[in-house]
């Protein structure tokens, strides 16, 4: 099964043309992880809220209440607004707490590395959920 993912994330890889990746960005102690410009992306949905913890940027799953950190759009970026930290995807603004969806799907360490090229330490678990482009807060 291992080898079949493996398989599957580099087909997906070649398949996407990731253009370059912005990688991480850090700011007041906290990491997001990007992904490069891309042709394609997985097509499940992802529906939770986004944390700000431990010096990375999670979400809990709806439900489930399973934790992933994010492989967030190339364009996305923690900011200052009002005083607080942001992350900001695509003009959509989420605090710590907020509830959004977006769509993509899991994805292994190996291949997270490949598209968003170190992963601090903060940020290290065992499936990673790779963002595609639409998100809705």
């Amino acid at each position: 099964m291992r080898m079949r993912r493996s398989a599957a994330a580099v087909m997906l890889a070649a398949s996407i043309a990731a253009c370059g990746s912005p990688g991480p960005m850090t700011l007041d102690g906290v990491t997001i992880l990007r992904h490069g410009f891309m042709n394609g992306y997985p097509a499940a949905l992802f529906a939770g809220t986004v944390h700000f913890r431990e010096g990375c940027v999670w979400a809990d799953a709806e439900g489930s209440g399973e934790t992933q950190v994010m492989i967030w759009p190339p364009m996305s970026q923690l900011e200052h607004r009002e005083g607080r930290l942001v992350l900001v995807v695509d003009g959509i603004v989420l605090e710590d707490g907020d509830s959004f969806s977006i769509g993509g799907g899991q994805e292994p360490p190996e291949f997270a590395r490949e598209l968003a090229g170190s992963i601090p330490e903060a940020c290290v678990t065992e499936l990673y959920w790779l963002g595609g482009p639409d998100i809705n807060p």
